[in-house]
């Protein structure tokens, strides 16, 4: 399927691994210039040699906590001109409901919430 993709440029965040990653290689697949995200530099490299060696799409990286707003601003500084955000980024922990303390929950919504806001805004 074409997607008309090519030239577009897409970030991705967490996107080292699972559905992330999986969006990444299916972006870098269809033509699009993909950023790879995720919090330490070996697992970005890793993620981006495999889908450049898969895909033979033009991809890049960026290292950084996207949860944490300086990051933010470093990778869209860092890489102007983004036409496709997917904010991917999101943690949990598998407990019960009423065990999850409030400083969890505003963890949990920073991360899971405000860094798409953030990014979202400056894209």
């Amino acid at each position: 399927m074409d997607l008309q993709l090519k030239g577009k440029t897409a970030l991705v965040s967490g996107s080292t691994a699972g559905i992330g990653y999986a969006i990444a290689h299916t972006l870098a697949r269809e033509g699009a210039n993909v950023i790879v995200n995720g919090r330490t530099q070996a697992g970005v490299d890793e993620a981006v040699e495999r889908i450049r060696s898969e895909t033979k799409g033009t991809v890049q990286g960026y290292a950084g906590d996207l949860s944490q707003a300086e990051a933010a601003n470093e990778a869209v500084r860092r890489h102007p001109g983004i036409n496709i955000l997917v904010n991917n980024l999101g943690i949990f922990e598998p407990k019960a409901f009423e065990d999850i303390p409030d400083e969890d929950w505003l963890r949990f919504f920073d991360v899971n919430v405000l860094s798409g806001v953030r990014l979202a805004r400056l894209v």
